[in-house]
């Protein structure tokens, strides 16, 4: 395994497409649709779209079908098709959410949640291209009509996040603005609609790629390297292994008639990245590092610093079947133990180092205390998210780690006061942030009862948990944490 002398999670699951599988079921798909057998025509482009998911003129075209079989009659599923399991992967869920939303294709939190899982495909699966998905998936929930009025404020919040995390601000904006159409002075929606249409206003206007050819001219090639591939890819029906060698052969011809040219030099790489090979990312950041050595652009030496991580995490990743199997197997514990302590230390030095080359980037600080947090340095930890909640993107974010940071350290009082201030601040009231603050503040206020042997603080506790049961009673260990609160309650209100 060598290593290099998202990515800040894990790395992703590994997808491989099957053509042939995902070709067959369009072609009986087709063919349903034209002697009106919708039903089955939905049946056979859903599980299709399991080999081959980002295939947007496959989604089109299901959506015509759907739009068909409604004009007919068609109805909508029943509840308990509804409820059955959506999957496990991101790609099984999305796929179970848009056979629904064929069935019943004015219902907008369908696209929504397709929307999500979408997303969320593209975050935790290797090889797809989900860009021109969500693009499409969104303007069909903006279009003006009534279907659109269907959506609450919390669901156009969640559809501005899903579309601002595939960088799609001017849909992101539109989002924002029918959220605010539900909560016109809420301050939150107010900050996030500004901060959404600067960074439209940059991605638009090509921020930082000035004519002087400076840092920032690399970074806006990179942000063009998915326009590239799509128009690269739009008329395959799946991208194969052997697609993304030729792509790699075309970028390498390419780069090499111009090395100093850094569009090209981004798209290589991207290619290069694509195959998610130890050698092939070794050559990207071989790339990167002559680049960065030649020209000074800190740019280069950041994205070489994201494939080594993205690297690590997917070596880690191959070796927990392996400790899940045999957990007693020494040899993948050490490789284990070892790539850890190489990771970990990697993204201390690599998140400093960029903290203070962009000292403003309150997103770079964030994660900087990310690691700080997981090395236990507390105090270091505590003023990097102090500064980086600075930034309305990081704020909430930051108050949660900051109380964590608070309850390691036994410092009950601040991290109530600092969760108590993340829930106020934070929008939604039934996300996982949301879940997360509250779980941590009942965690605060149960620790803070027993040092203390103060009964409110164990009842509030209680009161948090069994909100939390109310509206996800799977979330953690909730049931027993609510169980053991209402002894703890009940203990502390006994006379002495």
């Amino acid at each position: 395994m060598a290593l290099f002398k998202k990515d800040g999670n894990n790395a992703p699951l590994p997808f491989k497409r099957d053509p042939r599988k995902a070709a067959t079921w369009f072609k009986h798909a087709q063919a349903s649709a034209d002697t009106s057998n919708f039903d089955y025509a939905i049946e056979c482009y859903t599980s299709g779209l399991k080999f081959d998911p980002d295939n947007l003129k496959v989604h089109e075209a299901l959506r015509e079908v759907a739009k068909r079989r409604k004009v007919s009659g068609g109805k909508p599923a029943g509840m308990f098709d509804q409820l059955k399991s959506a999957g496990k992967t991101a790609i099984e869920k999305m796929v179970h959410y848009e056979k629904f939303w064929a069935l019943d294709p004015l219902n907008p939190v369908h696209a929504l949640n397709i929307l999500e899982e979408a997303v969320e495909a593209q975050r935790t699966i290797s090889g797809l291209l989900m860009g021109p998905v969500v693009d499409w998936l969104g303007g069909i929930l903006l279009e003006p009509g009534q279907a659109a009025k269907k959506l609450n404020k919390s669901q156009w919040v969640k559809a501005r996040d899903a579309l601002e995390a595939m960088h799609a601000y001017d849909r992101a904006v539109q989002a924002c603005r029918m959220a605010l159409q539900l909560a016109e002075n809420d301050p939150h929606l107010l900050q996030s609609l500004k901060d959404l249409e600067a960074e439209r206003t940059m991605q638009k206007g090509g921020y930082g790629a000035a004519a002087t050819g400076g840092e920032g001219s690399f970074t806006a090639a990179v942000k063009d390297i998915d326009e590239q591939r799509v128009l690269d890819q739009e008329d395959r029906i799946s991208q194969t292994e052997s697609a993304v060698d030729e792509m790699v052969r075309r970028r390498r011809g390419e780069f090499d008639e111009n090395p100093q040219d850094n569009a090209r030099l981004a798209r290589l790489v991207e290619a290069l990245v694509q195959k998610s090979t130890d050698e092939s990312e070794n050559e990207a950041m071989t790339l990167l590092t002559k680049a960065w050595e030649d020209s000074g652009q800190y740019a280069l030496k950041m994205r070489r610093g994201d494939i080594y991580m993205r690297q690590l995490n997917r070596h880690l990743r191959a070796l927990r079947p392996k400790l899940e199997a045999d957990p007693h197997d020494a040899e993948a514990r050490k490789q284990y133990v070892e790539i850890s302590r190489v990771k970990i230390q990697f993204e201390l030095e690599e998140f400093t180092e960029r903290v203070k080359n962009y000292p403003t980037d309150m997103g770079k600080r964030f994660e900087l205390g990310k690691r700080l947090f997981l090395v236990k340095k507390f105090d270091e930890a505590i003023a990097a998210f102090q500064e980086a909640q600075a930034d309305a993107k990081f704020r909430v974010p930051s108050l949660q780690f900051l109380g964590m940071c608070y309850l390691e350290k036994g410092w009950f009082d601040e991290a109530i006061g600092t969760l108590r201030n993340g829930i106020k601040t934070h929008p939604l009231t039934d996300d996982r942030l949301a879940l997360d603050l509250r779980y941590l503040l009942m965690d605060a206020l149960a620790r803070s009862s027993e040092k203390s042997h103060n009964p409110d603080q164990a009842r509030e506790a209680q009161e948090i948990a069994s909100g939390i049961i109310q509206i996800d009673i799977n979330f953690r260990d909730i049931r027993d944490r609510r169980a053991k609160l209402k002894d703890l309650a009940d203990k502390l209100s006994q006379p002495k």
